[in-house]
């Protein structure tokens, strides 16, 4: 098993780890001679919490890869994110001209990688050099304990989810961030936990938030301004790429029955979990939001390219049809 790396810029690895750094501690890095892979989930409830899945043209990032192992060449480490955040930081302070990364295994002697009881026998190890006030040359080198991940439960964990069923599909206009604002000036006031999700393609567009304490008040937050939201044709968009899927596989908005009532769609989702998307939603480009019967998808594409994909699965709670109640 192999693994080194050379990059002169980390910028946009180190934008993309700050924008998930907020939900947990430890990520999963999947390194493959294509795609970087960075993967926050929870493995004690997947079905339960939200999941992100980061996915980085890895020749975008290094101008060197060195990636070789049994597994196709797959590598997948699991790691502390704020100690390589750090790192990273630390790096571009330093004005060097390039950084090194390295998988560095324990040797017989315990030597290198660090063992600290939880199975992280290895380290990735992180260097490189800069020139001081005095012009002397200083080695800087890091070593992040890491867990490589090698067993069927560890790799079942990191399936991503697929996007079967897909019932409507929207791109969120850039200024979509302020609706995040409003759902906190009404959370502050009152004990909510869920939030319910309402779209539809009757009526132009529609795209709403619904906020409720039984007994006391429903407040809902909607866009007012034009949405396009679209039906796709085929409601399996695994493997699309984003832009693909929105304009190769929708529905014409001349085909929407607007006396139909199955065009309107609703999902209730916790709270903390939609607004934990907000810094994504922010920073990125284009956004495009997608509902399934049972969860809904944020897509994002980080800048003008498909170099950095940001895909943030949020869980349902429970699914109700409008025309039920």
């Amino acid at each position: 098993m192999k693994l080194k790396l050379r990059t002169q810029n980390t910028e946009t690895l180190k934008t993309t780890l700050s924008l998930i750094n907020p939900l947990r501690k430890f990520v999963t890095l999947r390194f493959t001679p294509e795609k970087l892979y960075v993967i926050s989930v929870n493995g004690q409830s997947l079905t339960q919490e939200p999941q992100v899945w980061c996915n980085l043209q890895i020749s975008s990032i290094f101008d060197h890869i060195e990636i070789q192992s049994l597994r196709d060449n797959t590598i997948s480490l699991e790691i502390n994110l704020e100690l390589l955040l750090q790192t990273l930081r630390n790096f571009d302070r330093a004005n060097s001209e390039g950084l090194n990364i390295r998988l560095q295994r324990k040797d017989s002697a315990g030597g290198q990688g660090t063992n600290t009881g939880n199975g992280r026998t290895a380290s990735l190890a992180l260097f490189y050099a800069n020139v001081n006030a005095n012009s002397n040359t200083i080695n800087h080198t890091f070593r992040i304990p890491v867990k490589i991940l090698k067993n069927t439960h560890d790799m079942m964990l990191l399936k991503e989810p697929e996007l079967t069923d897909v019932e409507l599909i929207m791109k969120l206009p850039n200024e979509f961030v302020s609706t995040y604002k409003r759902l906190d000036k009404f959370k502050k006031a009152s004990n909510n936990e869920t939030l319910t999700i309402k779209a539809s393609r009757r009526g132009g567009g529609f795209l709403g938030f619904v906020l409720e304490e039984e007994g006391k008040y429903r407040v809902t937050i909607s866009w007012n301004d034009k949405i396009d939201v679209q039906k796709p044709i085929r409601t399996n968009l695994a493997g699309e790429s984003l832009r693909v899927s929105l304009v190769q596989n929708s529905v014409n908005s001349e085909d929407i029955d607007e006396d139909n009532q199955y065009e309107d769609k609703e999902i209730t989702v916790k709270l903390k979990d939609w607004q934990m998307a907000s810094k994504i939603v922010a920073s990125c480009k284009t956004v495009v939001f997608l509902i399934t019967p049972r969860d809904c998808v944020l897509h994002c594409l980080l800048d003008d390219s498909e170099d950095v994909e940001i895909i943030y699965y949020i869980n349902g709670l429970r699914v109700r049809n409008p025309h039920d109640y």
